[in-house]
């Protein structure tokens, strides 16, 4: 089913209303398949197609949503990609590296709008307003939280409860999406807040196992960082086993919140949850 998502994807990139006249791919469309052909673990779209698989949504829908939340998802990665300059991502050249700043804004509007598009053509028209506005309102927080994350290389903060809000936002929002779209669809919807609170402390924990690894990096171009931030705090010490303590208990709360969702519909976040506490203990 995976291979149906990156099919979908594709196909709503590639799209080219006059193809006599522009002859072949827009360096827009070929930046975005440029993105997407790096790969990637695709957690958002398996997150998606297991949580419909589990409550019965229709296999067409399940690769509608998937697509949708992977197309966010990498759409922030090209945007976040220009923003903060970077140069390489899954070893390759970036958007922003390859293409220029120009076509980079482009590309991460396409996959934005391709998102959307992913979802025009739902089985059921009367679950598009929930959806839609779902899709909004996590692409809203995203930008938050991106926008709130810029502004910490200028305005350092010192607080871990800011820098989970930040990371909510910034990385949590699209993790819960998947689920929530499931729900959704399956007309389940008074489960959104729980699915919430499990992927929002997945997202909060998958966050400090990765900065763990990029403390160094982060440091030289003044990311935010938990390990950084507590040291800041003064807790030079003790900063790397405090980060990884907070990462651990984030990632035991997913889990367990996780387990409680109907039809084991979690159990995936859950999963990966565990895989990255057993990350941190093996390091």
């Amino acid at each position: 089913t995976l291979r149906s998502v990156e099919s979908l994807i594709m196909s709503l990139v590639q799209v080219s209303e006059r193809p006599s006249v522009v002859g072949s791919l827009s360096a827009t469309n070929q930046a975005a398949v440029y993105h997407l052909e790096a790969g990637g673990q695709r957690v958002r779209a398996r997150l998606a197609l297991h949580a419909c698989e589990s409550l019965g949504v229709g296999r067409e829908d399940a690769v509608r949503i998937a697509a949708a939340v992977e197309l966010l998802h990498n759409a922030s990665l090209v945007h976040d990609d220009l923003q903060d300059k970077d140069k390489l991502r899954r070893g390759r050249p970036t958007v922003y590296a390859a293409f220029g700043q120009d076509v980079a804004i482009c590309t991460g509007d396409l996959l934005l709008s391709a998102a959307y598009g992913a979802l025009a053509e739902i089985s059921d028209a009367t679950l598009l307003p929930s959806l839609l506005r779902c899709v909004h309102d996590r692409t809203s927080m995203v930008i938050q939280g991106q926008c709130a994350e810029l502004a910490t290389k200028d305005f350092p903060i010192t607080e871990v409860v800011r820098y989970e809000q930040i990371v909510v936002g910034k990385s949590g929002a699209l993790l819960s999406l998947p689920i929530e779209l499931a729900f959704l669809a399956a007309g389940q919807e008074h489960w959104v807040p729980r699915i919430r609170a499990a992927a929002h402390a997945f997202g909060i924990g998958y966050q400090m196992v990765d900065d763990l690894a990029d403390v160094m990096a982060d440091a030289e171009q003044h990311n935010l960082n938990i390990v950084l931030l507590l040291e800041a705090a003064g807790q030079n010490r003790s900063a790397v086993g405090q980060a990884r303590r907070l990462a651990r208990h984030h990632l035991d709360r997913a889990a367990e919140i996780a387990e409680t969702l109907p039809h084991q519909a979690g159990a995936l976040l859950v999963e990966f949850a565990l895989d990255l506490g057993k990350r941190l203990k093996a390091d």
